[in-house]
């Protein structure tokens, strides 16, 4: 009974370690509270410490020790994880994501399947400037490349050629300019190429779905 308690507490501690390894070398994990997080580190290397110390002074104790030491870090352990995820507070609210996500966004995905892929997409990072022809239905890029964030490239076919575009909708503004006019698909000329700046907003069948404004 001792044996297994002990590698149970072990388990915990390993966990705890994990976690904190984690949190310090790979991504920040939030607690949704902004600078206020360096509390939450502050209580999980203490934790982590702690049950550190405790259990190699109880390496020689009997099945009681283990037990009580399981249990009492087990239960701070799932309060970590729970603060870290499901609990976490306002300034950064829970959103599937483990680590810390900026400038979190989601991407629809229409290919042969449905998904939606949540990736870090800050305003006008992938912002872009092209030149494209419209056919009717696609703007044919001419001049120019788009910038795809590289969680997206294996959902596009390449070279990209063809886009769908979607025009900006009146709260929506990209760049910086106040002035650009919203504008209608159908109002578009047939064959006429056209200078356009936007940023992707989903994929469908394997092509980019830019959300655009129409520069002069």
């Amino acid at each position: 009974m001792t044996q297994t308690w002990r590698i149970t507490n072990l388990t915990v501690l390993g966990l705890l370690i994990l976690i904190s390894f984690l949190g310090t070398f790979y991504k920040h994990i939030s607690f949704g509270m902004g600078l206020g997080d360096m509390f939450g580190y502050a209580w999980l290397y203490l934790t982590t410490l702690i049950h550190l110390i405790l259990t190699i002074a109880s390496r020689k104790k009997g099945p009681t020790r283990h037990l009580i030491l399981t249990i009492v870090f087990f239960t701070m352990t799932s309060w970590i994880c729970l603060r870290a995820t499901l609990w976490r507070d306002s300034a950064y609210p829970w959103n599937g994501s483990i680590f810390y996500l900026p400038c979190p966004t989601e991407i629809k995905i229409n290919n042969e399947f449905e998904k939606t892929l949540l990736i870090t997409m800050c305003s006008m990072d992938y912002n872009s400037e092209f030149k494209a022809t419209w056919d009717g239905e696609f703007m044919q890029i001419k001049e120019g490349e788009l910038k795809i964030p590289t969680e997206l490239e294996e959902y596009i076919r390449h070279p990209i050629t063809i886009i769908e575009i979607e025009p900006e909708s009146e709260n929506q503004i990209i760049g910086e300019s106040l002035t650009k006019p919203r504008f209608l698909t159908d109002t578009l000329r047939l064959n006429k190429t056209y200078n356009l700046e936007g940023e992707i907003i989903r994929i469908n069948k394997a092509r980019p779905v830019v959300q655009v404004r129409i520069n002069k």
